[in-house]
């Protein structure tokens, strides 16, 4: 979207650009959010995707419009989509994204150009974010969390809360790993407050932050001299300690297919309840 739409002359953000469509929201697309009705509008939106992408150009030469997680359409957007697939109108560009191309129909799936990213290297993230005047280990924080993807680790960048906030999750959680039964129930509760597709954001939110702090934990219990932020390196040295590799292993696949489940949206509360006493290293014995 930045390389086709911003430059000289242009809205200097994406989100202010007129030519510029995007639904990221945690929530299900359904097919008034795609399909053009002159009389129904979308309720995300001022425009539904269709009716934004069937307009001339405003100030660019194309117009973009963003699906990312694009397994979150309903059965309906999607065939609602296909035409569009199909039949693009022109001077349009359209983009989906997603982990997890099954999710989608094939026959949408087979009417896009399919494009695999794979994650970016640590030291090419560092690299990047101290190009750009990050501080050596605040680089490194942020890389360890952002997990390969460049988009995340520049919304570290741009909000330094979201990285104090990624970090108390990571010891937050990881301290569960000795506590009793019902401190961890009664800390898996907050997963359950509010609307379920605020719930899923926030588990999202904690996995994330869990899976960087295990992978950093392995890492420095193997020996690995991967450069990090002081104060990180010294707690994960205290409770790693105290933590078995092959439970550091165990819990990593497990954090890991509960996002695979929230994804899914099972219920965010009960699948962070039952990682969670897993997670205890009294669980396993």
């Amino acid at each position: 979207g930045e390389e086709l739409l911003l430059g000289p002359g242009q809205p200097a953000r994406l989100d202010v650009h007129p030519d510029f469509w995007s639904d990221d929201r945690p929530e299900a697309i359904s097919i008034d959010e795609i399909r053009f009705h002159p009389e129904k509008g979308a309720q995300a939106h001022e425009q539904s995707l269709q009716q934004f992408l069937s307009l001339k150009p405003f100030v660019a030469a194309q117009r973009v419009g963003l699906l990312a997680n694009a397994e979150r359409m309903t059965e309906a957007a999607q065939n609602c989509l296909l035409k569009t697939l199909e039949e693009p109108p022109p001077n349009t560009v359209l983009v989906l994204t997603t982990a997890y191309p099954d999710h989608l129909l094939p026959t949408v799936v087979s009417r896009c150009q399919t494009i695999a990213l794979t994650p970016v290297s640590r030291s090419a993230l560092v690299a990047w974010l101290v190009d750009r005047g990050t501080a050596s280990d605040r680089a490194e924080g942020i890389a360890s969390l952002a997990q390969g993807r460049p988009g995340l680790a520049l919304h570290a960048l741009q909000d330094p809360r979201w990285v104090e906030a990624s970090d108390r999750w990571g010891r937050e959680i990881s301290a569960l790993a000795f506590e009793p039964t019902d401190s961890v129930l009664a800390y898996a509760s907050r997963f359950g407050q509010g609307p379920q597709a605020e719930q899923r954001v926030i588990a999202s939110e904690a996995l994330r932050a869990l899976t960087s702090w295990l992978r950093d934990a392995l890492l420095v219990q193997s020996g690995t001299a991967l450069p990090m932020a002081t104060e990180r390196r010294d707690a994960l040295i205290h409770w790693t300690g105290a933590v078995p590799a092959d439970h550091l292993r165990t819990s990593l696949a497990t954090a890991q297919r509960t996002q695979l489940l929230i994804d899914q949206n099972v219920n965010p509360r009960l699948a962070m309840e039952v990682m969670l006493l897993d997670f205890r290293l009294g669980a396993r014995v």
